[in-house]
């Protein structure tokens, strides 16, 4: 049953309100160490509104976006969360089309540009519905929170990637958590087609390097000149030998988690003069709950070994350059039910939880004692895409998978800051 305010503050609550404010963020461009922008937006609609805010620094000119609704201090706290960066900065070459660009275009009820589907269309619902409560007067027991953060987009530094431009991967949210912004439960407005996501796969970065010789490429034809891109080429099969039955092992709500052969770099293309003496292959490899980082590198390093042992060549080196762990909620948990009670209520249905294979913030929260679950309006795909990927066909989102998305948090904050925390 939805709480007894909640036909009030929803009227406040419209097609407009979520779509003026999802164009003002996809409009502002955010590539990762470069979300101030949008940061300073967020803070002063939240000022505006009424909120508490603050705009804590995680990096140079990188300031976290937050915002507090304070109730009368004895109820259970929320916190609506959400990554500013984009996927891509808007500038690349080999992406073209309205969706790849910070500008928000309308057609059709849709909103394509960059940043919309993940995850500026997931924030500004969030922002809409606690917007809503505050115009509408209702005072709550507990607090609701707003943390948009920097830094989530899945990349790293390394070599030599370096800069704020690589510093992604959860650093905003680690920030958040570890400098006074927790609650009792939150909610990641991530895109996942309106479905509650109660747990996240994984992911493990690593790069495996083989050697060869040093050597001018007219010699080596010679017979102890090893080629490293040869040695890697071989090593392939044994990788995706393992890849595999890796894949098959493993299994979570129906989901067997993938490994992808994302890069590899050997030799030189401005001396090809020159045999290559090192090969680097680098892996992309998903986990899925139940599974550990060290379980997976034993796993790996067999091959490795078995490699080494077949070839009579050195093990090939294996570092890890990224462990983001699994991730699972309780599907009792409060604030699952709470927002699947508020979807049903909103949607009429509330389709059965899944897990996100994307990499996603809510590991962190739910690390430092904030159990977090997934659920944003992004996700579905335009009837013209053709069945392709969100990366490959461009941003967009259905402004009233956003209204949608804004009832329901809406309805579950009503909830869940009503209730009365438990006693210490």
């Amino acid at each position: 049953m939805l709480h007894p305010d909640f036909s009030k503050t929803a009227a406040h609550v419209t097609a407009d309100n979520v779509r003026d404010c999802l164009a003002d963020l996809v409009n502002i461009s955010s590539p990762t160490g470069s979300e101030i922008g949008v940061a300073h937006y967020l803070v002063e609609r939240m000022r505006r509104s009424g909120m508490e805010t603050d705009l804590p620094l995680v990096d140079q000119a990188r300031p976290n976006a937050v915002g507090h609704l304070r109730g009368r201090g004895d109820g259970l706290n929320l916190l609506f969360t959400g990554h500013m960066d984009t996927s891509y900065a808007g500038d690349e070459e080999h992406l073209a089309g309205d969706g790849f660009r910070p500008k928000a275009t309308f057609r059709d009820g849709w909103i394509f540009g960059l940043g919309a589907n993940n995850m500026k269309s997931g924030l500004a619902s969030a922002l809409v519905a606690i917007e809503a409560i505050i115009k509408s007067g209702v005072k709550l027991a507990g607090d609701i929170s707003f943390g948009a953060v920097v830094g989530e987009i899945e990349k790293t530094a390394i070599e030599e990637f370096q800069g704020l431009e690589y510093s992604g991967y959860g650093i905003g949210s680690r920030h958040l958590v570890t400098h006074g912004v927790t609650a009792d439960f939150a909610v990641l407005a991530e895109p996942t087609g309106l479905r509650i996501a109660v747990a996240n796969m994984g992911c493990i970065w690593m790069r495996i390097t083989v050697g060869g010789t040093v050597a001018h490429s007219a010699l080596a034809n010679k017979p102890n000149v090893v080629n490293a891109i040869a040695v890697m080429h071989e090593l392939q099969s044994d990788i995706a030998q393992w890849t595999r039955a890796y894949s098959a092992a493993h299994v979570y709500m129906g989901e067997h988690p993938n490994v992808t052969i994302a890069a590899i770099r050997g030799g030189a293309p401005w001396r090809l003069s020159r045999n290559p003496h090192s090969c680097s292959l680098y892996l992309d490899i998903r986990t899925v709950p139940g599974q550990t980082v060290d379980a997976v590198k034993r796993d790996l390093r067999r091959v490795l070994q078995g490699f080494a042992e077949r070839t009579g060549t050195p093990e090939p080196a294996l570092h890890v350059y990224v462990s983001d762990p699994p991730t699972t909620l309780d599907g009792q948990r409060p604030v699952v039910q709470a927002l699947g009670a508020a979807q049903a209520e909103v949607m009429g249905e509330s389709p059965a939880p899944i897990i996100r294979r994307p990499g996603a913030d809510a590991v962190h929260l739910t690390a430092y004692g904030v159990p977090c679950l997934s659920f944003g309006p992004g996700g579905r795909m335009h009837p013209d895409s053709g069945r392709v990927s969100m990366h490959a066909y461009g941003e967009h989102v259905l402004v009233d998978d956003c209204v949608a998305a804004a009832k329901i948090y809406l309805a579950t904050a009503l909830d869940l800051c009503s209730r009365k925390a438990p006693s210490p």
